[in-house]
């Protein structure tokens, strides 16, 4: 999916997995095209120890430039704040990457703020929301700049402000508030109402994942690759889900064309934005809708 993406120009909604990928080491770098994520997520934050923040901005450009030659659809998560992030967004400017990944921002002025320092650069933003004030102003930073095309609900940071574990955490309220503000802000929607961090039990990630979704999420980063595969599966339409949106979207306008603007079907009555339904389950897929 990624080599198509990057060929034919990406909207970040229709990214379903984004896989974190650590500058810190080279060898993190050298089969990341292969995980089948969708998109990669160079990170010069989180993962990366201070110490070696000079080093891995250093290696930056060219792991990018590599990654997208091999077909990868390439972001970058530059630092948080002050000279540091100036740095990065210096030395992203000048690499072709798709997005840059804001991380705390907690106001409309920071992602302006990253747009002025990114002059020249047609990269796309992405921004981290990732603390109670941070949600309370979601949708005022949702409507920030100009190139603004995501939005991310960190919750493990949000947690740790509240000085509570993300594992027992309620985040079905503070969760849907950013992806909500994102989509009706046209944006990306990306995170989890739950922790991010597990791969042993895939099950109850799958199920996570199925919230998310539910919540009105398009995608979520991924910290490690075992994670991708359900990722994906989560975002993509069944071929059940797929046969029957494209029975409803044939049965309606076949309604249409007799004058009958609503009818029922298997049950359940299906009017227009049922159908809008089905033809969003049918661009997902890639269907003719």
């Amino acid at each position: 999916m990624m080599a198509s993406m990057q060929s034919a120009g990406i909207s970040l909604q229709q990214l379903r997995s984004i896989l974190f990928v650590p500058l810190a080491d080279e060898r993190f770098l050298e089969k990341a095209h292969q995980r089948g994520a969708d998109a990669l997520l160079l990170d010069l934050e989180d993962s990366v120890p201070p110490a070696q923040k000079a080093a891995a901005r250093a290696r930056m450009p060219e792991a990018a430039r590599r990654l997208a030659e091999l077909g990868a659809t390439v972001m970058l998560r530059v630092n948080a704040s002050g000279e540091v992030l100036a740095e990065d967004l210096k030395a992203a400017a000048r690499v072709p990457l798709t997005a840059i990944v804001l991380p705390k921002v907690e106001s409309p002025e920071h992602v302006t703020m990253a747009e002025t320092l990114l002059a020249g650069s047609t990269a796309k933003l992405v921004a981290m929301l990732e603390s109670p004030a941070a949600v309370l102003d979601a949708v005022e930073i949702s409507r920030a700049g100009t190139r603004l095309a995501g939005l991310v609900f960190g919750g493990e940071d949000y947690c740790g402000e509240l000085g509570i574990s993300s594992a027992n955490a309620a985040l079905d309220w503070p969760a849907p508030m950013v992806a909500i503000a994102a989509r009706a802000s046209g944006l990306a929607a990306l995170g989890l109402p739950g922790p991010v961090s597990e791969i042993a039990d895939m099950d109850t990630y799958a199920r996570l994942l199925e919230r998310a979704k539910a919540l009105g999420f398009t995608g979520c980063f991924c910290i490690h690759p075992k994670q991708v595969a359900a990722v994906n599966r989560a975002y993509s339409p069944t071929e059940a889900e797929i046969a029957l949106a494209t029975e409803i979207v044939g049965a309606y306008e076949a309604a249409v064309r007799e004058g009958r603007g609503a009818f029922a079907l298997h049950g359940r009555m299906v009017d227009a934005p049922v159908v809008d339904q089905a033809r969003a389950t049918l661009a997902r897929a890639g269907r003719p809708t």
